[in-house]
């Protein structure tokens, strides 16, 4: 069992250099960053892991560029993997998105992770000028040419979006046969698309349970695909906050959006679930503000739970 942690969003250069430094010598697998490039004003009802749709923080927030921020993030650090949880895909250009990936897997000497979604906050697709109801089509055509620009020696691709030919694509990422595809998302689309495209199925804000019952859906299309699914990992990302480091035990066993609230021995426990149900992965970010609460949360479950997931293999 692999765990990894997604990183605050906040523009701190020396806190985020700390963060993914602790992150690295704590021994997580990966550290992960999301992706917004602007948020509406009076927040928004389309969040889809909320029952009102609210997001989870303040529209005002301060939200980094995902790529920039992942090559800072790999200058900081030498051996842990660094990803996207996840890219929205129809807002930059493919074959630039594809160039910046690459770019940073050489850079970074083969440690970048591919995590992709089609988005959801039709705001945002208005101001960067992408179609919102074209997003689910788009992102497999962009993912597609991802495939094609980073394996193919003379890539080709003659698509509804984008019409490439004529052109070499290098430098190749260092990871062969490429860069690995973390597929977002909890839907049945979502999941047709981890089996043509991903490396990973890497849903979020859900529980394991929820995963185990789609995991035969996810099997069935990937075998459809002529592909076989123990080549596709199973990730799961959810908030983390252990209810007994400040001695307190309020508010155990909560669950919200897939949540995990709840005392260290209850997590230990959820780990092990997580492994029987045949989760491979799991990616947590921290329910407390600021880069040192989060690295204090951070230590307290590289301390108790990673010593367990090790075990587990």
């Amino acid at each position: 069992m692999k765990i990894g942690v997604s990183i605050p969003r906040l523009p701190d250069a020396d806190g985020i250099r700390e963060f993914c430094e602790r992150a690295e010598r704590l021994g997580f697998e990966s550290v992960m960053a999301g992706d917004h490039i602007v948020l509406p004003v009076g927040g928004t009802n389309q969040y889809p892991y909320t029952p009102t749709g609210a997001f989870q923080r303040p529209s005002d927030e301060p939200f980094l560029e995902t790529m920039t921020m992942l090559g800072f993030m790999a200058a900081c650090t030498s051996e842990i993997r660094l990803g996207s949880t996840v890219l929205i895909l129809p807002y930059r250009n493919p074959v630039v998105q594809a160039k910046m990936f690459a770019s940073l897997d050489v850079l970074s000497g083969g440690r970048m992770i591919c995590g992709v979604g089609v988005g959801w906050l039709e705001k945002e697709f208005d101001i960067l000028g992408v179609p919102y109801a074209d997003r689910g089509p788009m992102t497999d055509e962009f993912l597609a040419i991802f495939n094609a620009l980073w394996t193919e020696e003379v890539p080709e691709l003659q698509g509804k979006y984008y019409q490439i030919d004529g052109i070499y694509f290098e430098p190749k990422p260092i990871q062969q046969p490429r860069i690995p595809i973390w597929v977002g998302g909890h839907t049945r689309r979502a999941l047709r698309r981890t089996a043509k495209y991903g490396d990973c199925w890497h849903t979020t804000r859900q529980t394991p349970d929820f995963v185990a019952e789609n995991l035969p859906y996810l099997r069935e299309q990937t075998e459809l695909a002529g592909r076989d699914p123990a080549d596709i990992t199973i990730s799961l990302k959810r908030s983390l906050h252990f209810t007994d480091m400040d001695g307190s035990e309020e508010g155990v066993g909560v669950r919200s959006g897939g949540a995990l609230i709840n005392t260290t021995q209850a997590v230990v426990d959820d780990v092990h679930y997580c492994n029987e149900l045949g989760i491979d992965q799991l990616t947590f970010d921290f329910r407390v503000d600021g880069i040192g609460p989060c690295i204090q949360v951070m230590e307290h479950l590289a301390e108790h739970i990673l010593p367990v997931a090790e075990r587990l293999g």
